[in-house]
Order: C-alpha cells, then structure tokens, then sequence
C-alpha cells in the first residue's frame, strides 16, 4: 500500500470524447423557405408573422418543395408550443440532408436577395401595387431556381421571371412557357445585363432614328433567348435602374438590280441590316437593346416609347437603302462614260504576232494628221509695235 501523506491529489479531468457525448448536440440547421405547390409562392418563414396556423403540418401530401433539389418537405411546427421555431425539413432523421450540391443550395438565397432588390426598386415606383414573392420553376441540373414577381394592381396584373446567375435549362424554359399561358398577366422574362452568361458578343451600334446618331447594345442570343422570344413572354435585360428591350437585327446584302453597279466606292453600301420588331424574328443575327425607365416593366405607356424607336429605325433602314442604291446608279453611270473617254485618248498598240513577237502590220488606215497651224512672221508686227510707241512720244 502506498504511504498516505498530507497532500491531496488532483482530480481527474475529463477526456475530450467523454464531454463530447455528454454535452448536449446542437439543433439542426433548420430551412427557412420552400416553395407551396398550392400556390406558387415562395414560403420563407422568416418574414411571416405567424405560419404555424396557415400551413398544415407534415408533409400535406407533398405541397412543400425544396428549392435546390426539388423533393418534398416536410413543415416542422408543435401544435401547443407556439415559442417553437418552425422550419423545412426533408426527413424525420436527418433534416439537414439535401442531395444537391454546395453551389446549388448557395444560389437559393442568392437568388432570392436578388428578387427581393427588384422587388423594393418597382415598390418605390408603384406604392400602391402589391409584389409577392413566387417560384416559377425550382432548380434544375446546374441552373438555379427561377424566382418571379407577382404585381397586382388596378390597371394590369403582372409577372416578372427573373433568370438568375446562368441561363434557364430547357425543362425550366418548358415550365415558363406553360405558365405564360395565361393571357390575363402580362409576362416578363429579366435577364442581368451585366452577367457574361446573360449577354454573349456584347458590342454597339450607331443608328439614326431621328437624324441623330444614337448608340445602342447589341448581343447575340442564346437558344433559349430566341425560342422564348416566341411565346407570350418579353424577353429583357435590366441593368442599373434601366429596362433592356430587344429588337431583330438582320445582316442582308442588298441584290443589283438594273442600272446599280456595286463595285468601286459601291462596295462598301453593299452589306447593310434590317430590323425585325416589336419582337425579334427567329431567324435574327443579333439583337439590338433600346433603354428604356426600368418603372415601364409596370408602365404600358413607356413602353411605347421603344416602339416608336423601332419605328424610326424601320424608317432610317429604307431611307438608307434608298441613298446606299443611288449610289449604286451612280457608279454604274461612272462606269459607262469612263472607258469612251480613255479609248478616245489611249493610241492602238500594234498586234503582235503569237509566232516571233514581231509586230504586224495593221491593216486599219492610219488616221490623218491635221495640217500644222501656220506660223506667223513676227518681224511686221514688231516694226509696228516701234512705230506706235515713236508717235506717243512724239511732240506736238
């Protein structure tokens, strides 16, 4: 046995593990949004004010969607204790897991702080209208949800789909297509115009709608741009506070007709553009951008404004032809008077012969020199010079 003695030892500490399973686990993270398939609004239980007696509990027979993958939810919320935090969740289990990835379950509040920025700018320019917050259609693959806005007011009931960080999936466009069938609302597709995926081949354009240069965008559209541009739907960009709305443009070349030569100086007249509007044509090369106050998304009377801009530039367009084809008529003129005038003034080289070189003989009679003026003889002239100037000195 070991000796007693008067110190006392320390107690034993407990090992890391041990205070690991002791301590109390944390809560899950809970999910704060979720779309209602009833509805087709998004449910974000942040900014409701009490939710636990709206929605049902559960699963409600698969009425609650998670955004990123899509799969079924189910509304967490204690009938008795209303301190009780409510949240999504996808499994009794595990109510954290979600199959998709990092980046994806990233792009859902991203996209909705995005909906939630338009949201406030078209609020400050309609106070009286009333925004909700919808999903149009949840993530799919790669492409995050689309989110839209739902404007309802006395004069016209409208939606705003917004596309947010990369173009829609084919499946999403087919879903944006179906819900465009609705011809009581006005439907509005917004790209970002400074998001690269958004805008390929940006450039510029200088017309003159109203004799004045003025200089526009021009992009190249996706796929999906184009067959949207087809539907119901506007097709538009936004970008700092402005509307973004497209028109067709169309590389031509215009045909010579009777009496146009379009070589020389013509050449460069020769290749032009026409415009298709007030929705660009499938068959497009680009796409012009007319500005526009972003409060027209609301506004049928600004947008006017862009069709009498297209309507300029289909005027500017003929009346560009019409000069471009008179200079045309003008070089087929020049062309005409041109080689008379240097055959009357270049001598006829003599044949060759295809044998020796040697020059042959012409059998065309040689023109007839004029005969030489006839010269003068200065002497007479000069004595009567000499003498008129003897008589003006003469005196009287």
């Amino acid at each position: 046995m070991t000796a007693k003695t008067g110190t006392r030892a320390p107690a034993t500490q407990p090992s890391a593990s041990a205070s690991a399973l002791t301590a109390r686990r944390p809560r899950p993270r809970s999910g704060d949004v979720a779309l209602d398939t009833k509805t087709g609004l998004l449910l974000d239980l942040t900014t409701l004010a009490s939710p636990a007696p709206q929605l049902p509990r559960g699963r409600a027979q698969g009425r609650y969607r998670c955004l990123a993958c899509g799969l079924p939810l189910e509304y967490c919320a204690p009938r008795t204790r209303p301190d009780f935090t409510a949240r999504f969740r996808h499994t009794h289990h595990d109510p954290d897991r979600c199959n998709a990835s990092p980046a994806r379950q990233a792009s859902v509040p991203a996209a909705i702080r995005n909906a939630h920025a338009l949201a406030e700018q078209l609020h400050a320019t309609q106070p009286g209208a009333r925004i909700e917050l919808a999903v149009t259609t949840v993530t799919d693959g790669n492409c995050p949800p689309v989110l839209a806005l739902r404007l309802h007011s006395d004069q016209q009931n409208t939606t705003i789909h917004l596309a947010y960080a990369s173009d829609l999936s084919p499946h999403q466009a087919d879903q944006l297509a179906h819900t465009a069938r609705d011809t009581t609302t006005r439907h509005w597709l917004l790209y970002d115009r400074l998001n690269p995926a958004h805008t390929r081949d940006i450039g510029h354009i200088t017309v003159r709608p109203h004799r004045q240069n003025q200089r526009l965008e021009r992009l190249t559209p996706t796929p999906t741009q184009r067959r949207l541009a087809t539907t119901p739907i506007a097709v538009a960009w936004r970008a700092q506070g402005l509307l973004l709305v497209p028109f067709g443009g169309h590389t031509v070349l215009h045909e010579p007709r009777i009496g146009e030569d379009w070589t020389g100086p013509a050449a460069t007249y020769q290749r032009d553009w026409k415009i298709s509007h007030p929705r660009p044509a499938p068959d497009a090369t680009w796409w012009g951008l007319i500005p526009l106050p972003l409060r027209a998304l609301t506004a049928p009377a600004l947008l006017a404004a862009a069709t009498q801009t297209m309507t300029g530039l289909e005027r500017a367009q003929h009346g560009r032809e019409s000069y471009r084809r008179a200079q045309a008529r003008a070089q087929f003129t020049r062309g005409r008077t041109q080689p008379a005038v240097l055959h009357a003034v270049t001598p006829a080289r003599p044949a060759t012969s295809a044998a020796g070189g040697m020059a042959e003989p012409s059998t065309e009679p040689a023109p007839v020199s004029a005969p030489p003026a006839p010269i003068s003889d200065a002497r007479p002239r000069l004595a009567r010079l000499r003498k008129a100037v003897r008589r003006l000195f003469r005196r009287p």
